[in-house]
């Protein structure tokens, strides 16, 4: 069991102890390696108790608490807190200073340690800024993951040091990146504007990306031109004539784009989608073999600022289970996995395409994250069933014409997922 539990009295044979084990390093000053036990009882433990009060301080120092961290009844780590930080702290040392006896590191205690002092330090408001300050060397890796797995993120470089931050708000979530700054009830600025498009309930829409089978199906009277929403990329949605509550919309490549006229009709009321297209094969396949996505690899952006970060997110476990039942029923030969999301087509490199393999994923293509993302954030069914056209799992890529000569089995793709999604 781990547990904090502030410099006192009672214990300070143990803390004495500690504090003859250790020496200074990385930056952690230990300011009694050096007494001997009776100074230590004389003198530590009433300086202890005056710097937590801010009485008798020296220049440039603010009020600190020490904190030992405690594995059963051994002390194994200690933190000190800085209650509020003037000028040259806020540019050095920061809020926190901590060590681990040897004995216990590379174990996670630094991690489990700082996350118990910063829920102590919540609950009884002791720090007067919004955020707690770190320094550390560049060379402590160790430490720097510490913060950073503790929701920091690295602010600054400067000479040798490393600069991080942990916010103390807990509806901000920060890293080092910006996509790591996922907060669901953060307020936009720009609002979906009003269309005259209003879904209901029942309505069902068909995301394709076979646009000679659309034009096809309008020729033949099977679907006709429903509502166009204007832009610099305009999105075509389609009627089916059988089903006026099924609608087909002309797919449009990259999360941003399609997500975004997405993310409008689901404001608009759409809570039924079914996406259909092609993707590469990482795995050995033929053109045309149908996939079905059970989670995507986050390999791109616009899934990030709809659902916290995270490596791999998955997609809606009912949604796969109607899908899956009606191609069994069918009879249709299927393979699922993960598939990888990526933003950038030109930069599927060699090492990249090894490594999404070694992590489960079996197709790549640039829309599946986002969208379960964004599906996920407004709580509506989606699911995604795709082909495999061009081949990347072989030394040199291979195009396979898997755009060419396919329009029967995307012809018959459509009618299979307009059967589908009326079951959802």
């Amino acid at each position: 069991m781990l547990y904090l539990k502030k410099f006192n009295d009672q214990d300070y044979l143990k803390e004495f102890e500690f504090f003859k084990s250790i020496k200074s390093e990385n930056g952690f000053e230990n300011p009694y390696f050096s007494y001997t036990l009776k100074r230590f009882k004389n003198e530590a433990l009433k300086e202890r108790k005056n710097s937590e009060k801010g009485i008798n301080l020296k220049e440039g120092y603010v009020p600190d608490t020490y904190f030992f961290l405690y594995k059963d009844e051994e002390i194994i780590g200690l933190f000190k807190f800085r209650h509020y930080l003037n000028d040259y702290l806020k540019n050095h040392s920061g809020h926190v200073g901590y060590i681990i006896a040897p004995s216990f590191r590379n174990k996670g205690y630094g991690k489990e340690g700082l996350k118990l002092l910063i829920g102590y330090i919540k609950r009884n408001k002791l720090c007067k800024e919004d955020e707690l300050y770190f320094e550390c060397f560049d060379y402590n890796i160790a430490s720097i993951n510490t913060i950073l797995a503790n929701n920091g993120y690295i602010h600054h470089y400067d000479n040798g040091y490393v600069y991080l931050r942990i916010p103390l708000n807990d509806n901000i979530k920060i890293s080092s990146i910006p996509l790591s700054e996922f907060n669901k009830n953060d307020e936009p600025f720009l609002k979906c504007e009003n269309i005259s498009l209003k879904f209901k309930n029942e309505d069902k829409a068909i995301i394709c990306y076979f646009h000679e089978v659309i034009e096809k199906l309008e020729k033949e009277n099977i679907i006709s031109f429903y509502t166009k929403i204007s832009g610099e990329n305009s999105l075509y949605i389609y009627q089916f004539k059988d089903n006026k509550n099924i609608f087909i919309i002309k797919g449009l490549v990259g999360e941003p784009l399609i997500g975004g006229f997405l993310h409008l009709l689901i404001n608009n009321g759409l809570k039924n989608i079914l996406f259909i297209g092609g993707a590469g094969s990482l795995i050995s396949s033929s053109v045309g073999d149908l996939f079905l996505v059970i989670g995507a690899i986050r390999d791109e952006g616009f899934s990030f600022f709809y659902e916290p970060p995270s490596r791999i997110i998955y997609s809606n476990k009912n949604i796969l289970k109607i899908i899956e039942e009606e191609l069994k029923n069918k009879n249709i030969s299927y393979k699922k996995g993960l598939s990888w999301s990526i933003d950038a087509m030109y930069q599927e490199t060699k090492e990249r395409v090894k490594r999404r393999k070694e992590e489960g994923a079996i197709t790549v293509e640039m829309e599946q994250a986002g969208l379960i993302a964004l599906t996920k954030f407004f709580n509506i069914n989606y699911g995604a069933i795709l082909y495999f056209g061009d081949d990347l799992s072989k030394e040199k890529h291979e195009w396979r014409n898997w755009q060419k000569g396919r329009v029967n089995s995307r012809y018959n793709l459509v009618f299979l997922a307009k059967e589908i999604i009326e079951k959802f």
